[in-house]
């Protein structure tokens, strides 16, 4: 069976004042349908970069990145952001929630763009799941730093997507609301048949993956499952 995400030898230069910057070097990855991966590594390591490519929000400067038999490095701009809507609940550290809407407004919007018509009840659905229920008539900057990643959350997974990309998820909460946001996460390869790919920084966090890879200086320098299979 071909992995869900195929990522082959791809590369990614950006432009600086000082030059032209190799932020990810040949990578190559594959992860299966219904698992959790967790790529860990240093600060600046390549790892929100190639979060990005495969979400389809930075073009790769060469390579194909292979989503469910979609060649998403292939599609223009707006093929890519339809991909997105119809396949992908991403997750980001700073939340990116619209400030002038409500929590229950902000875990529709995905939805109504897909001109579903149930999107108020499922977002109220998804608001109460992740403990919001009383909250969602609240716009962002009523709410806490953990409320808010709780609505960034619900927003991620109420379209019910294949693949959610996580950047962070627990960087900025308290431990147990840290804890909660985790449970759902890793909840999704079981119960929903979701593959989760989570940056992290956090050990505890990783080690709930079904496996881990680690990133240095836009390579992967190492895959858990590697050493596992050599070792068997």
């Amino acid at each position: 069976m071909a992995p869900l995400i195929d990522v082959r030898d791809v590369r990614l230069t950006l432009e600086a004042p000082s030059g032209a910057v190799n932020v990810l070097r040949g990578i190559d990855l594959q992860v299966e349908a219904s698992t959790a991966l967790a790529i860990v590594g240093p600060s600046g390591s390549g790892k929100s970069s190639l979060l990005a490519v495969i979400a389809g929000l930075e073009p790769p400067t060469s390579g194909a990145v292979v989503i469910d038999g979609t060649d998403v490095a292939s599609l223009d701009e707006n093929a890519r952001a339809d991909w997105r809507r119809r396949h992908l609940g991403i997750l980001f550290q700073s939340f990116h929630l619209i400030p002038t809407l409500t929590a229950l407004e902000n875990v529709a919007v995905p939805l109504e763009l897909a001109g579903r018509r149930d999107a108020e009840p499922l977002a109220k659905r998804w608001l109460e799941r992740v403990g919001l229920g009383a909250r969602m008539h609240h716009r962002p900057s009523q709410l806490s730093g953990g409320e808010q990643q709780r609505v960034a959350l619900a927003r991620a997974l109420v379209a019910g997507p294949r693949l959610v990309l996580a950047d962070e998820p627990t960087g900025n909460l308290d431990g147990e609301t840290a804890h909660d946001v985790a449970d759902l996460l890793f909840s999704l390869p079981r119960e929903a048949g979701a593959t989760l790919l989570v940056i992290t920084h956090d050990p505890r966090l990783a080690a709930r993956a079904d496996r881990q890879v680690r990133m240095h200086d836009g390579k992967l320098a190492a895959d858990d499952r590697a050493f596992r299979e050599a070792a068997a």
